[in-house]
């Protein structure tokens, strides 16, 4: 029998503190850069480099103290090769998901919509020198 997963945490760490966003929704993606080598004894499989992403959708908090947005700015226009560690949780009724790693910082988008909550969606990097890891519980 499945296990639906449902609602997720996110925490960025900058400059030594850590930021729970107000997260709408995260996908962490992992893609493998796979080669195929033919060989006289068939295919040879070798994984050159692996690549992998935070898709964040949350709702903006420019101008707010100790807002995500404006460390995320400061961080990528000050130190853009940086990376920033992350920890991703995904719960559900008999399981949990946490997924590790290192991104690096971008600067969010900002954007208005009146008397509306204004979201906004953005992607960070992961660093290929840090290998992320999944644990589940």
């Amino acid at each position: 029998m499945a296990t639906v997963l449902t609602g997720q945490d996110l925490s960025l760490t900058i400059g030594g503190d850590v930021f729970d966003a107000q997260t709408i929704s995260t996908t962490f993606t992992y893609v493998n850069n796979r080669e195929v080598l033919e060989t006289l004894d068939g295919p040879v499989y070798k994984t050159l480099t692996f690549e992998y992403t935070l898709d964040v959708n949350m709702y903006s908090d420019w101008g707010t103290t100790g807002a995500l947005c404006e460390a995320l700015s400061s961080a990528a226009l000050s130190a853009p090769d940086t990376p920033l560690a992350f920890t991703l949780v995904a719960t559900g009724p008999n399981a949990t998901t946490t997924v590790s790693g290192s991104v690096f910082p971008e600067i969010p988008p900002m954007s208005g919509e009146g008397p509306n909550a204004s979201s906004i969606s953005f992607t960070l990097t992961g660093s290929r020198n840090v290998t992320p890891t999944i644990v589940a519980a």
